[in-house]
């Protein structure tokens, strides 16, 4: 099921400000692998974009889903330096 989920998968990542202010993209992408490698990091987080039947069918280990319609600030890590993780299986 997640080879499926991920097969029109959309990684977004915020990374800190400090490591953005490289790049021309405010936000930067992984790769389904690199986001595997990573989930036990500390300061790592992964959340899930998809409709609640879907993220029940089957979602990331330790994902957490939230409704993109109504995310807010408490829905996310207080730590300013941590990496997050938004994952939806939309191909748009």
């Amino acid at each position: 099921m997640l080879i499926r989920l991920f097969a029109f998968a959309f990684v977004l990542v915020l990374v800190p400000r400090a490591a953005r202010a490289e790049e021309a993209d405010p936000f930067g992408k992984l790769a389904i692998e690199d986001v595997e490698k990573r989930l036990s990091e500390k300061g790592f987080f992964l959340y899930d974009n998809n409709q609640p039947a879907v993220f029940k069918e089957g979602h990331l280990p330790k994902a957490k889903w939230v409704d993109y319609k109504n995310l807010s600030a408490k829905d996310l890590p207080t730590d300013k330096e941590a990496t997050l993780v938004f994952y939806c299986a939309n191909e748009h």
